[in-house]
Parts: structure tokens; C-alpha cells; sequence
């Protein structure tokens, strides 16, 4: 079956939550009093987004410039291309923003399937949270479950709350700081991971030091592909 890598944006692919940043510039403080009743579980995800992006004030402009000194992980395109390399397919599934994730991705020259909710403008500056992606039992504004596919074996990487869902169904996680901590006390398997370096040296362990063994041991010739034999 083939492998698929589920990755989180914010916290895991870009170190800082862009959607927070988007806020602090943006956005009058009442931002973190809602971001405190999400913590806290008073509100759930999706509340907790649209009243933040409600007070959102800024032309499109002037949010993507606000991206500008933004950097990504350094080794993320690389862990990107090995894994295609090895036959799996990679999407970014996110509980984030697409204006965010979406423009920092093209501005690395990189060019994934993306899953997240949606900021729409509304005229004058003003921005409004929008879920095509959400579930029905799902607190959250894009259901991760649902985003990933069905018949191939799923990697998660990620980060924090937005990734337990996930977390419990995927087949394995490399798991950032508050989902690691999850994923140990839920027994879940998983490799603890501080960012994309680490995350090249699991796809060397589990596919390219098998593929290495197989060749020395066999007198044909293996492709790529044939590590998932």
C-alpha cells in the first residue's frame, strides 16, 4: 500500500503560527482573550477562528507582505522531494489559513495539495473565516481525518491539538513538541521529532536503508518503488 505524508503547517512546516502572527499585526488584543477560551475549552476551534478573523483589518497586501520575513523549516523541501522520491505522495492538511500557507508555499517554490479553511475578504479590509473543509463531529475548522486518503498507509507530521485526531488514526506520527507529549501518553506510535532534519532521517531509516540492504543482497537491480515491496 502505498505511503502518504500528512504535514501541519503552522508549528511544523513554518516554525511560528502564521495565523497568530496575522493577529498580533493586524488584530486589536481581543484576539488572545478568545485564543485563552479556545485553551481554556470553552469555545471550540472554529468559534475560536472566526471571532479572532473578525477583527482582522488589512488589505491582502498588506497580510502577504506581513509573510514576508517568514521562514519555513530549512529542511522541508528536501524532505519534501525524498519523499516523492521514495513513491509517497505529501499534502499539507492544516487548521490554518490558505492566504497564509498557500502564499508561502509558491513563495519556496513549492507546489502542494493543500486542506485548510479559507480567509474571505469582505470589502474595506475586513476578513471573514470560512470551512469548506470541516466534519460534522469535527470541532475543528478543517477535519484532518477526513483530508487524508483512505487507501494508502498515512505518516503524520505535526505539532500540536489541531493533529490528535489524526494522530489516533494515522499509522505512524512524527510528532513536534504538544502532539509528542499526546501521542506518548496515548501510547500512540510515534518518533518525537524537533523539526524536518529529523524527519529526513526517518525516511532514510525506513526506506532508503532497507532499499540499500535489498540491493546489496540481491544480484538485480531495485528501483525506488521497490521499497514498499
Amino acid at each position: 500500500m502505498q505511503l502518504h505524508f500528512a504535514l501541519d503547517f503552522d508549528g511544523t512546516i513554518s516554525p511560528i503560527d502564521t495565523t497568530d502572527l496575522l493577529l498580533a499585526t493586524f488584530a486589536d488584543g481581543r484576539w488572545e482573550e478568545i485564543e485563552e477560551d479556545w485553551r481554556a475549552g470553552r469555545i471550540g476551534s472554529r468559534e475560536c477562528l472566526s471571532r479572532q478573523v473578525a477583527l482582522l483589518q488589512a488589505p491582502r497586501a498588506a497580510l502577504c507582505a506581513a509573510l514576508a520575513d517568514v521562514r519555513l523549516d530549512p529542511h522541508f523541501t528536501a524532505f519534501v522531494t525524498r519523499a516523492w522520491l521514495c513513491g509517497a505522495t505529501v499534502s499539507v492538511v492544516s487548521d490554518g489559513f490558505d492566504l497564509a500557507i498557500i502564499h508561502l508555499l509558491h513563495a519556496n517554490g513549492i507546489d502542494l495539495p493543500v486542506t485548510s479553511n479559507r480567509l474571505v475578504e469582505t470589502g474595506a479590509g475586513r476578513w471573514q473565516a470560512a470551512f469548506s473543509n470541516r466534519g460534522e463531529q469535527c470541532p475543528s475548522g478543517t477535519c484532518k481525518c477526513a483530508a487524508v486518503p483512505a487507501d494508502r498507509r498515512v505518516v503524520l507530521v505535526g505539532d500540536g491539538r489541531s493533529d490528535f485526531c489524526l494522530a489516533r488514526r494515522a499509522d505512524f506520527v512524527l510528532a513536534k513538541g504538544e502532539l509528542a507529549a499526546f501521542c506518548a501518553a496515548e501510547g500512540i506510535a510515534h518518533q518525537a521529532i524537533s523539526g524536518f532534519a529529523d524527519a529526513l532521517a526517518f525516511l532514510d531509516f525506513a526506506f532508503l536503508e532497507p532499499l540499500r540492504a535489498r540491493r546489496a543482497a540481491s544480484p538485480s537491480r531495485l528501483t525506488l518503488e521497490e521499497v514498499h515491496a
